[in-house]
């Protein structure tokens, strides 16, 4: 039987006939147009790579890599629309709550897009796992006027604020702060120019 099935660069959008494949070990899919990933019993698979795809449904992979997939233990999907990298749609934190999640999912997994999984992330997707769930939204569940109640924000404006509080411009949780100590951006340009 096959052990290795690499199917890169092949433009593929469904996986089709790949139930034929049941007893390979490693199965590399990079750079497709895969929008779904539904497998069929893999019981031998140890290695699956997602790379550059359009996979946005982590919900459905991992239900479905769970039972599918139980042997899995390395697994890569960095360039797809669900995975939040800094470059794209997301920072360092998102990403972690990302690693996080899966790896609560997936109880076999050893390496996560080219990195090992810790035993201390192991041990924290453990303690993250009652906060995990992913909702998606659509039409039905959101209304406009539930999520822009008070004029572009979705918080209400009635129990936001004391009523002596000085208003402030904030777009979210600051997570980082530039405090400009290590800057050299400005070294160049003289005071007289400024």
């Amino acid at each position: 039987f096959i052990k290795l099935l690499d199917l890169s660069h092949n433009s593929l959008q469904t996986l089709n006939g790949i139930h034929i494949y049941n007893k390979v070990e490693e199965l590399i899919l990079d750079n497709n147009g895969v929008t779904q990933l539904s497998l069929p019993p893999m019981i031998n698979l140890t290695s699956l790579s997602v790379n550059n795809n359009n996979l946005d449904d982590l919900q459905q992979i991992l239900s479905n890599l769970e039972i599918a997939a139980p042997q899995l233990t390395y697994l890569s999907m960095l360039c797809n629309p669900l995975c939040p990298n800094e470059l794209m749609s997301g920072d360092e934190d998102d990403y972690q709550m990302y690693r996080y999640h899966v790896i609560s999912r997936l109880n076999n997994l050893k390496f996560l897009d080219s990195r090992p999984v810790t035993a201390k992330e192991r041990a924290d997707s453990e303690r993250y796992k009652s906060f995990n769930g992913i909702v998606r939204a659509t039409d039905q569940n959101i209304k406009e006027e539930e999520l822009f109640c008070c004029r572009g924000t979705p918080l209400k404006e009635a129990k936001l604020l004391k009523p002596n509080h000085k208003r402030t411009s904030v777009a979210g949780k600051l997570r980082k702060r530039y405090v400009g100590k290590n800057s050299e951006g400005n070294r160049f340009i003289g005071n007289e120019s400024l």
